[in-house]
């Protein structure tokens, strides 16, 4: 099984990609967890907690494409459920590898 869940903040603008017919959008989403050591949250020297985020690439198709590109912008939190998805491409002849996650559902929140 293959199967993600995401929630987190999109970090970067909503980019379209393919036609209009097949629209896609593609944007990045960051989680963010608390970092603990010794079973205590640390925090920074300003009292803030410090967190542990990662950044995902996320891509959505059709319809919810359309969607997420006409309601939703930098900054705003989403909830994501989808599969993780791995390419390669080789460019100028060197080979780069992507990790993505292909979107099945997301909510607004």
């Amino acid at each position: 099984m293959n199967k993600v869940f995401l929630a987190g903040r999109i970090t970067s603008e909503i980019a379209r990609f393919g036609t209009e017919a097949k629209a896609g959008a593609s944007f990045t989403l960051v989680t963010s967890k608390p970092v603990i050591k010794d079973g205590e949250v640390q925090k920074d020297g300003n009292g803030y907690t410090e967190t542990w985020d990662e950044f995902h690439t996320v891509k959505a198709f059709g319809g919810l494409a359309k969607s997420v590109l006409a309601h939703k912008k930098k900054g705003d939190q989403l909830i994501v459920a989808g599969e993780i998805r791995y390419s390669r491409n080789e460019r100028d002849g060197r080979t780069y590898y992507n990790t993505d996650i292909i979107a099945d559902e997301i909510k607004f929140v």
